[in-house]
C-alpha cells in the first residue's frame, strides 16, 4: 500500500480478500493481532485473533455450516478511525435448501491503516431457525 487508502476502501478491500482468501492483502489491510468478534449467539460466533484464525474458524467453518453464505453491502458509514457497514447475510443452509435474508451490521475500528477489530451484530435467531 503505497498511499494511505481510506477507511472505506480500506474495508471493501478486506471484505474482497477474505472472499478470494488472499493472504497477502488480509496482511497488508489488517492488524497482525486482530481482534474478530462475532456475536455469542451467531453459528459459530465467539472472538478470533489473526488473519489465519480468522479465516479457518469464521469463513471456512461458513463452507461446511452453509449450503450458501453470502454477505450484501448495503451502507458503509467512516469515522475518523471506524467504520460500519450495513447489510445482510444471505444463506441457504444444507436440510432447508431455502434462502433467508438476515440484516447485519459489522463495526471496524482502524489505527495506522490496519484494521485492528471488528465487531458483528446480527439477527441470530432468524439464522438458527434457517438451520433447523
Amino acid at each position: 500500500m503505497d498511499e494511505p487508502l481510506n477507511l472505506e476502501n480500506l474495508v471493501i478491500q478486506m471484505y474482497e480478500a477474505f472472499s478470494k482468501r488472499d493472504y497477502e492483502t488480509l496482511n497488508e489491510v489488517c492488524a497482525k493481532d486482530i481482534v474478530w468478534k462475532q456475536n455469542p449467539g451467531f453459528p459459530g460466533g465467539g472472538t478470533h485473533y489473526g488473519v489465519k484464525d480468522i479465516v479457518k474458524n469464521v469463513y471456512e467453518s461458513n463452507n461446511s455450516r452453509w449450503n450458501y453464505f453470502n454477505f450484501e453491502r448495503l451502507k458503509i458509514s467512516t469515522t475518523k478511525d471506524s467504520v460500519i457497514v450495513e447489510g445482510n447475510y444471505i444463506v441457504e443452509s444444507y436440510g432447508t435448501k431455502r434462502r433467508i435474508k438476515v440484516e447485519t451490521a459489522h463495526i471496524f475500528l482502524v489505527h495506522n491503516q490496519k484494521i485492528i477489530s471488528f465487531q458483528q451484530y446480527t439477527d441470530t435467531f432468524t439464522l438458527w431457525e434457517q438451520l433447523k
